[in-house]
């Protein structure tokens, strides 16, 4: 079994507020060996993210109640757990948006529509990159 079949053994968030993306998440996640959480909107996000210590949050911009920008600064700001993994996960392909979630501290962008095996292959890539950081002692 190589790396790219190892189960990622991880907790993931999802925060999306369509359901059809939230299975379509959920079941992507699951099959490389995640468990998954999900929330329906910014400020639940937030709260599933204070009530666990997830590996990964994969976050909608476009959220009712707080977007998903805020939803990541907020995230950053986390005393302990500011450094957790974000991958936003979007319909807004423009450079404006990607350079401002980025500059909030995103460490991935996917565009919707999404190839699954493109979300997987970044999901592992970002978990596993933190796991190494971690073990390298932070950076």
């Amino acid at each position: 079994m190589g790396t790219a079949d190892a189960p990622l053994d991880a907790a993931v968030l999802v925060i999306e507020d369509d359901r059809f993306n939230v299975k379509l998440l959920t079941e992507a996640c699951r099959s490389m060996g995640c468990a998954v959480e999900s929330a329906m909107d910014g400020e639940a996000g937030l709260a599933a993210f204070e009530a666990g210590a997830p590996d990964l949050v994969l976050l909608d911009v476009m959220l009712p109640k707080l977007d998903g920008f805020g939803v990541l600064a907020r995230i950053r700001r986390h005393p302990e757990r500011g450094d957790t993994p974000v991958v936003m996960v979007t319909a807004l392909q423009n450079a404006e948006d990607r350079a401002r979630a980025l500059e909030l501290g995103a460490d991935d962008y996917v565009g919707k529509p999404f190839r699954l095996g493109d979300l997987r292959s970044r999901v592992r890539s970002v978990v596993e990159m933190r796991r190494m950081q971690a073990e390298l002692g932070g950076f």
